[in-house]
């Protein structure tokens, strides 16, 4: 029920929905009441829809988030036991799975939060899907770590590499602590992510701009329900 709950707030508390609603309530209160308040907020939010459309906000919030941990670290240690990939990391993950596996071969690999149809990506690659085992259970990340610390059993001694999206990667971590699963953070970029690099404006802005706030604010909640360590969870 929660998870359900969480994902109806969110379609109205997502910041480009949020500013979009508040923008056209006022509009139609200072409309009707001929508000000079309701007419000033209908304004400021229209100018947080502008900031929100053509400047790098969204790309300024993702920063602290994607280099908490640093970005696709180098090991030096002996091969992990194992290899664990969220649903939140996408294709990304996949690929990244592939090429740990071929760095790896005796580690074995998890798709947490998948469809079996990322094996055949997975197998597309070069990779041999007969060391993949998809657990399609998981719905959020918390679910993840449930789901995997079940499966897994892991023991003091094992070293698990957690392979998600570094935007994803504090919440991730944070929730494989509490379900008492030590795992070694492997955050993987979708693109470029710096205030000179080139952004996209209009729709893909919005987008960006809801989803690293839902990283912002998913941690705070997750705190709330005791399912994450820390509200900024760090290495």
């Amino acid at each position: 029920m929660i998870y359900y709950v969480s994902k109806v707030i969110w379609l109205i508390a997502a910041p480009t929905s949020a500013l979009v609603l508040i923008s056209a309530s006022a509009a139609l209160w200072a409309a009707l009441g001929r508000s000079k308040c309701a007419a000033w907020l209908a304004t400021a939010a229209a100018c947080g829809l502008v900031i929100g459309a053509f400047t790098p906000i969204g790309v300024a919030l993702t920063m602290p988030l994607e280099y908490r941990f640093g970005v696709a670290p180098s090991y030096s240690q002996a091969s992990p036991d194992g290899i664990i990939v969220l649903g939140g990391s996408g294709l990304y993950g996949i690929d990244a799975a592939e090429a740990l596996s071929r760095d790896y071969p005796e580690a074995r690999i998890i798709f947490s939060g998948f469809s079996a149809a990322a094996v055949n990506r997975f197998a597309r690659l070069g990779g041999d899907p007969a060391r993949v085992y998809v657990e399609s259970r998981p719905r959020t990340t918390f679910e993840d770590a449930l789901y995997s610390a079940a499966l897994l059993k892991p023991k003091r001694s094992e070293r698990w590499l957690l392979v998600t999206l570094a935007l994803h990667m504090p919440r991730a971590v944070g929730c494989f602590r509490v379900a008492g699963f030590e795992v070694q953070p492997y955050p993987v970029l979708g693109g470029p992510r710096h205030l000179f690099a080139p952004y996209a404006t209009g729709s893909a802005a919005f987008s960006n701009l809801d989803s690293v706030a839902r990283e912002w604010v998913g941690p705070i909640a997750y705190r709330l329900m005791g399912r994450t360590d820390a509200l900024f969870p760090g290495p």
